[in-house]
């Protein structure tokens, strides 16, 4: 988490895992299974997160015995929906993992109503377990998928507003020279990544920034932009008190890294958070245009 002195990274896996910092995951063991894997939440579980009839996409991973994340998962999960103790819905989810460190399931599903949800899957005979809360989309602070991103004045190379470093990868990426401001007033879908690569301390905001810079290279019909998380991290004891870069405090993040695709009018038609591997990025991407 960015606040709340909750560390960065958009949750906490533990050492084993990302090398996230926190304690914002579902981590449910199951006594007694033959392979005792368990899911873990890659998304945020204690701000309001899943917004009700919006798609969603909650990026699950699995552990092994031990707890550590799996590096691949060999099928298909299918994932059952369920509220108040009646199946509401089934969902096989396709393992992603090409150029990112651990393996995931990205489950999508649209969730009707607010309340509780658990839902639960079978990998290696193992039963897996998780609950989910999913709020009015009044309560969610970050852009959602169906509204139009918001315009803001983000730091350039040609005026940063301060934010130093402008880009913390290194060698810098080439997505600063457009304001978000100009952008959004274009007729550009607009790829927009808010990732710190150096600050991340769950070791994807680089990969995916990588990825993001391997299949946009050389594209001329989108609007490709890259915004730092932290306005000056340099030196700073306690990055959780850090004060954040425009764009993500305008957009009331409290996680990271978050991907943003929106079509040539400027409405999100895809958000990915927190990873996103080679294959999804490419479908994700071809929703914009």
């Amino acid at each position: 988490m960015l606040r709340g002195g909750l560390g960065i990274g958009a949750v906490a896996l533990g050492a084993v895992a990302l090398g996230a910092c926190g304690s914002d995951t579902t981590d449910t063991r199951v006594a007694g299974s033959r392979s005792n894997h368990q899911l873990i939440a890659a998304f945020p579980q204690s701000v309001p997160h899943i917004a009700a009839g919006v798609p969603a996409r909650l990026p699950y991973l699995v552990s092994d015995p031990e707890g550590v994340p799996l590096t691949k998962i060999d099928s298909d999960v299918t994932f059952t929906i369920s509220q108040s103790g009646k199946k509401i819905a089934t969902v096989a989810v396709s393992p992603r993992g090409d150029g990112v460190p651990r393996a995931y399931l990205p489950l999508q599903y649209t969730f009707p109503t607010a309340g509780i949800y658990d839902l639960n899957a079978t990998y290696d005979g193992a039963s897996m377990d998780s609950t989910i809360e999913v709020v009015d989309p009044s309560r969610v602070g970050p852009p959602l998928v169906g509204q139009q991103l918001p315009a803001v004045n983000a730091p350039t190379t040609a005026d940063p507003l301060g934010v130093d470093p402008l880009c913390s990868r290194v060698p810098t990426c080439p997505y600063h020279e457009v304001n978000l401001n100009a952008a959004v007033g274009g007729a550009k879908p607009i790829v927009m990544l808010i990732a710190t690569p150096a600050y991340c301390q769950t070791a994807v905001c680089g990969p995916v920034l990588d990825l993001v810079m391997e299949q946009t290279a050389g594209r001329t019909d989108l609007n490709v932009l890259h915004q730092e998380v932290y306005k000056d991290p340099k030196g700073q004891q306690d990055l959780a008190k850090a004060p954040l870069a425009p764009v993500p405090a305008a957009y009331n993040l409290a996680f990271e890294p978050v991907l943003y695709i929106t079509d040539h009018t400027g409405r999100i038609v895809a958000r990915a958070d927190v990873t996103v591997d080679r294959g999804e990025l490419s479908e994700l991407l071809a929703l914009a245009v």
